[in-house]
């Protein structure tokens, strides 16, 4: 099993769009890939579930992942964290 704490920084928080890109990332792994919250794990294929976690930025996040191809889906969640889901960058093109 790997486990780490993430922290949301991305300026909107955890919100419909970041739980459909988790959701879709989770998707395509058969590992169990969840993210704890105040002692309420939210299973990372549900997007519903996911919103439940309602994390604004600076929460953290506790990343649990189990099973066949757990390493794959932990780097790939993880790295979706590192890029802010991506959504700074996306927010500058819709800028310009």
């Amino acid at each position: 099993m790997y486990t780490k704490d993430l922290v949301v920084e991305n300026s909107s928080g955890f919100h419909v769009r970041v739980a459909t890109l988790v959701c879709k990332e989770a998707m395509k792994y058969d590992a169990t890939i969840r993210l704890g919250k105040d002692g309420y794990d939210a299973d990372c294929k549900s997007c519903l579930d996911l919103l439940t976690l309602m994390a604004p930025k600076g929460t953290t996040l506790t990343l649990s992942v189990d099973g066949e191809g757990a390493k794959d889906a932990f780097d790939a969640i993880v790295s979706l964290f590192e890029h802010k889901f991506y959504e700074d960058e996306f927010a500058d093109v819709v800028r310009a």
